[in-house]
């Protein structure tokens, strides 16, 4: 119940401020983007080894990387760093918003690129989706909510191809960071 609740408030509170905050977005491929914010949920034991070589390969490349993760524990064992960074309940209210103060953070940094790598609804990081000034949002479907401006709708993908082949079990962040990179590589622009 808690959880409709939470869905329903976040949906509520997410149409008002993209109604009351105007966003300046353009697209943005790979190569030209410098700062990248990466969301994602962060695994039980908290070492999270897909995402740091998520993060090392965009470091290789070149990029400054921020990397924001939630996990569903009262504690963490994790030490908060600039650039890294595991949120816990204690750190967001009742109803799954990231206290005030991280809301500030990502809004007064600036990113070229946001990746949103979860594969269901995480209210906490939608909050951050939704806050943070990023030029260019991706993400995988997991709403009717226009938050991302690039969205892979994996729903109709794995419905598509043969269930051998891409089944639920396979997509990960490792997976949609693929695609989302594989896509942003591929669109060419002028300008």
């Amino acid at each position: 119940m808690f959880n409709n609740l939470n869905t329903y408030l976040f949906a509520k509170r997410a149409r008002n401020y993209m109604a009351q905050t105007p966003r300046e977005h353009h697209f943005v491929n790979y190569k030209k983007a410098k700062t990248i914010l990466i969301l994602f949920e962060s695994d039980y034991s908290e070492k999270n080894p897909n995402i740091h070589k998520i993060i090392n390969q965009m470091q290789l490349d070149g990029k400054k990387v921020s990397a924001w993760g939630f996990i569903d524990k009262k504690e963490i064992a994790t030490a908060i760093y600039p650039d890294f960074r595991i949120l816990h309940h204690k750190q967001t209210d009742f109803f799954h918003k990231p206290l005030e103060s991280y809301i500030n953070e990502l809004q007064y940094s600036e990113y070229d690129l946001l990746i949103n790598l979860t594969v269901k609804p995480i209210i906490p990081l939608e909050y951050l989706a939704l806050y943070a000034n990023a030029a260019f949002k991706a993400g995988m479907k997991k709403s009717d909510l226009p938050i991302y401006d690039f969205v892979l709708d994996m729903e109709h993908m794995t419905v598509e191809t043969e269930p051998t082949e891409l089944s639920e079990s396979t997509v990960d962040e490792t997976y949609l960071y693929n695609q989302i990179i594989f896509y942003l590589k591929s669109i060419q622009t002028t300008d």
